[in-house]
């Protein structure tokens, strides 16, 4: 019996370290600079490449950033969250996911920071990003909203997972605005008293 695996090709390889490179240059010039600066030109050069390869791979600027934002949350949900929380729910859940996001900027400062300042610039007149942004809020916020329901009945799940997220995203922004004053590593580490704070279920009265 044959098996089905076959090894990657020298070329296919090739195609794979390119498109990382590419993904990676990406990330860090917006990170540095924001979207109008992650031009296709800016990127193949960063990354070492023609900007001719940043088309073929591509297609557009608009392509460009679809990869980048499915690798730092699609990609990044089903391979390492996912797999982190298990069957966690309620504040626990909550916890492990802190923690995930905790272990991603210590890995991927440029890629995190490159997020949330695509999240900012979002609410600027550019329809492609705001609409693949709100559309990682409602499900970041439904993801939040099931793990509460299936464990915290005290509390109202979609209104918590809308705290929650809202937190998030306040911790990470005052953190990109004075990281001496607010690490990022204190700002998610806060993040775990809140998921307890709101979660706690009322203690019985006599």
């Amino acid at each position: 019996m044959t098996s089905p695996y076959a090894p990657p090709t020298p070329k296919q390889t090739r195609s794979e370290l390119s498109t990382t490179r590419l993904l990676d240059a990406a990330a860090e010039l917006i990170a540095e600079g924001g979207y109008e600066r992650m031009t296709l030109t800016a990127i193949g050069k960063r990354a070492g490449y023609s900007p001719a390869l940043v088309t073929a791979r591509f297609g557009s600027k608009e392509g460009l950033l679809a990869s980048l934002l499915d690798r730092i949350t699609v990609v990044w949900a089903g391979d390492t969250l996912v797999p982190a929380v298990g069957e966690e729910t309620g504040a626990a859940g909550l916890h492990r996911f802190f923690d995930e996001l905790r272990a991603s900027w210590r890995r991927n400062p440029d890629q995190m920071r490159a997020l949330y300042v695509l999240m900012f610039e979002a609410v600027l007149p550019t329809p492609f990003l705001r609409e693949r942004m709100a559309d990682l809020h409602r499900e970041l916020r439904r993801t939040i909203e099931q793990g509460i329901s299936q464990t915290v009945t005290s509390v109202d799940a979609s209104t918590t997972a809308m705290l929650v997220v809202s937190a998030l995203r306040g911790a990470v922004y005052q953190s990109l605005l004075d990281p001496e004053a607010v690490p990022i590593d204190t700002a998610l580490s806060s993040l775990t008293h809140l998921a307890d704070a709101l979660l706690r279920e009322p203690t019985a009265t006599r």
